[in-house]
């Protein structure tokens, strides 16, 4: 009962003075506002990566001349060069690769870039990111899901038949509303290419446009790239895409395979690998070491910015003290005890940094939905981002409140009530 009786009598202590109470409050609303915000948008980045990445599939491992470099940047011409002159993977490779106990599917891919190569279909022709040459193998291990038409078969491998796979964006921005794509001739340069199937929508990931995909057959590649000259031939070299057995843990998978690399590509015991194996893991490894930083830099503004608003809140609880001296000098006459009078501050702190965290913390989710409907980054705000903004309000009040609340208590009643 008489918390309630306290934390109405902070209400109107509080409400007389709306202005100061506001500008108290705002280091608190913009620290709790930093937190929901960027906690919004890093949680909505990680279930669009997490689930960008599921399409990949867990249990592939990538063989390829070079190491994934997410956000590094492209390699520097000296270790394109020293690259470059690695070896190329075989089919022996595959085959060798096939033959072990913890793969259970593995073949040969190839992708281009697609360096202003462009898409055309009667008058209109759209820029390709990139060109991939597969098997019927690599689409199952790749996941790619086919939302109309076919996937590729051996007969269109065998043949070298000019026919492709293309994303949703190629279809959204090169065929007319409602317009069949399947069938259709369109041309890159002077080739001709027969659309077989539209790839289901997968969306962006890291700046990258997923839809923007045109999928060949592997041997139809080669015959159309050849063998790719100048920087960016060290990417596009045929790589080895293998899919792990389910009762095999992948680090196994990923063991049995460098084992067996380096013994066909005869890296001696003391050299390092000339050849990478590559995973999804890797890329969330990366990518939490991103995440990681925005939530350290988050940290420390929202840390600072709630510091700050504490010592906002601890200067006006101690202006309030002195305002009020007769009055707690009168409770203090009729009766309150110095606890009531501690307990009466302290609530009023609280009442204070709490109505800052929540206001915080809508104004944090509406500018979380802005930047979601506004620009190409997700949102997604956790419960426990809101329960951790109010609970650090919270303490920020009893933490700075204690002082104003002690000071208040240890008032003389005498010298309270002649106070002027």
């Amino acid at each position: 009962m008489k918390f309630l009786v306290h934390t109405k009598t902070a209400l109107l202590a509080l409400k007389s003075q709306r202005m100061r109470t506001f500008l108290t409050t705002l280091g608190i609303i913009i620290g709790v506002m930093t937190v929901i915000t960027m906690t919004s948008i890093v949680q909505g980045m990680n279930r669009y990566v997490y689930k960008i990445l599921g399409t990949i599939g867990s249990n592939v491992i990538y063989a390829q001349k070079y190491q994934w470099r997410v956000m590094g940047g492209h390699m520097s011409r000296k270790e394109y060069r020293e690259i470059a002159k690695r070896k190329d993977f075989t089919e022996e490779d595959v085959e060798a690769i096939s033959k072990l106990p913890s793969i259970e599917r593995v073949t040969f891919a190839q992708s281009t870039w697609g360096r202003g190569r462009k898409i055309a279909y009667r008058s209109e022709e759209i820029e390709i990111n990139q060109i991939e040459g597969a098997t019927p193998d690599y689409m199952i291990i790749s996941n790619y899901e086919i939302e109309r038409g076919r996937t590729f078969i051996e007969t269109d491998l065998s043949f070298r038949r000019q026919v492709c796979i293309v994303g949703a964006y190629i279809v959204e921005n090169l065929f007319k509303k409602g317009e069949d794509p399947i069938g259709k001739d369109v041309y890159i340069g002077s080739y001709k290419f027969e659309i077989i199937g539209v790839l289901t929508e997968r969306g962006n990931f890291m700046g990258n446009n997923l839809d923007n995909t045109l999928i060949i057959p592997l041997t139809t590649l080669s015959k159309y790239v050849g063998s790719t000259r100048g920087w960016y031939s060290t990417y596009e070299s045929p790589f080895i895409v293998a899919q792990t057995s389910e009762t095999f843990p992948i680090e196994e998978a990923q063991e049995q395979m460098e084992e067996l690399l380096r013994q066909r590509r005869g890296n001696r015991f003391n050299e390092e690998n000339d050849f990478a194996l590559n995973t999804q893991q890797m890329i969330v490894d990366i990518y939490k070491k991103i995440t990681s930083g925005i939530y350290t830099s988050m940290i420390g503004i929202a840390s600072l910015a709630l510091i700050v608003g504490g010592i906002g809140i601890m200067n006006i609880m101690l202006v309030s003290v002195i305002e009020r001296t007769r009055e707690i000098g009168l409770r203090m006459a009729i009766g309150a005890k110095r606890r009531d009078i501690m307990v009466q501050f302290l609530i009023e702190a609280v009442v204070l940094t709490g109505a800052g965290g929540g206001m915080g913390v809508l104004l944090g989710f509406g500018l979380s939905k802005l930047i979601a409907a506004f620009t190409p980054l997700p949102a997604s705000t956790p419960f426990w981002s809101v329960a951790l903004g109010i609970g650090f309000s919270v303490i920020i009040g009893l933490f700075f409140g204690i002082y104003p609340a002690s000071k208040a208590a240890k008032l003389d009643p005498i010298r309270a009530l002649q106070y002027e």
